[in-house]
């Protein structure tokens, strides 16, 4: 009778352990599949230089419905399959969030806004594809509503990009 009642309990725990280890688990991976925001693009520009590899600036808006459309329906599934990794450095700048500021690419903060009008940002979504030196290259991306054509076109201004840095790697 008594290993009854005790069977049932341990079951009960082990269920709740492995649910835990998998919602930890989980969280992790989408931490690292996030768009991560801009926080320091000195930092970034040393990478990139590094690397050899563009920064993809995706400007956002707070309330922006095809903003977010767009990262979930075609950017989130790159990065999550790790389409972008080794090609390029993309970060988002959501240009209207307040008392957020972002280190430019000299160290000093300035307002999320001040990229928007840097690189004449006035279509949401935009992705400015920028070098270490935080100069423009290549070709913007606007958002087009044509969510399923953006991996084709995304991969192809990342080529140009890598082009134009001098970098011999492309996307297939």
């Amino acid at each position: 009778m008594r290993q009854q009642v005790i069977r049932p309990v341990v079951g009960v725990w082990m269920g709740l352990v492995l649910w835990v280890g998998l919602w930890s688990s989980s969280t992790v991976l989408a931490d690292e599949w996030a768009l991560k925001p801009a926080k320091d693009f000195q930092q970034l520009a040393k990478q990139a230089k590094q690397d050899k590899q563009p920064i993809a600036i995706y400007f956002n808006r707070v309330r922006c419905g095809a903003c977010e459309k767009l990262k979930d329906a075609a950017i989130l599934p790159m990065i999550e399959n790790g389409l972008l990794d080794g090609y390029v450095h993309m970060v988002e700048i959501r240009v209207d969030a307040k008392d957020e500021t972002i280190r430019d690419f000299y160290g000093e903060p300035v307002e999320n806004a001040f990229f928007q009008q840097l690189y004449n940002v006035t279509t949401f979504p935009t992705i400015v594809f920028v070098d270490a030196d935080g100069s423009e290259i290549g070709k913007r991306m606007v958002n087009s509503g044509a969510y399923d054509y953006v991996p084709y076109y995304l991969k192809e201004r990342i080529n140009q990009a890598l082009e134009e840095m001098g970098n011999d790697k492309r996307m297939e």
